[in-house]
């Protein structure tokens, strides 16, 4: 059951057993709210908290945040603002030293080192992958003249 898993899917474990609670905050344009959200669901030791900017993403995108329901996750539309003013506002709680150890903050976005990974690991496959297309096509070329 995911409601009894505090470990290291964002769940609140710690390396020595110990159960604290985590609060995962990020700003979204749409995907990252949405991957977090269902994640995170439901999590006992986790809360989440996701701004986005009202009215700047798809309905299908909002209604995958909102509609959770669980008590755990907390979707934050911020009006008149843009995803830079979300991202902002983020960054400026983590950047509150006493706020973020207080509330012990995470980040599910591009803030989080382990995403940046991910994504070079994807970029790296894609340019190898192009790169050999281009080989292909090149050796084609040659052997039609």
């Amino acid at each position: 059951n995911d409601d009894d898993d505090d470990g290291g899917g964002g769940g609140g474990g710690t390396s020595d057993g110990v159960q604290r609670r985590v609060t995962v905050l990020g700003a979204t344009s749409g995907d990252t709210g949405s991957a977090a959200i269902a994640g995170l669901r439901g999590r006992r030791n986790v809360e989440v908290f996701m701004l986005y900017a009202h009215g700047k993403m798809s309905d299908v995108q909002e209604r995958q945040m909102s509609a959770c329901g669980d008590d755990n996750v907390h979707c934050v539309p911020l009006e008149n603002a843009t995803f830079d003013d979300c991202q902002a506002t983020v960054k400026a709680l983590f950047g509150d030293l006493s706020f973020r150890d207080r509330h012990s903050l995470v980040a599910p976005n591009s803030i989080n080192w382990c995403r940046i990974v991910a994504q070079v690991a994807y970029y790296v496959y894609l340019g190898c992958k192009v790169a050999d297309e281009d080989d292909e096509a090149e050796q084609q070329q040659q052997q039609q003249q």
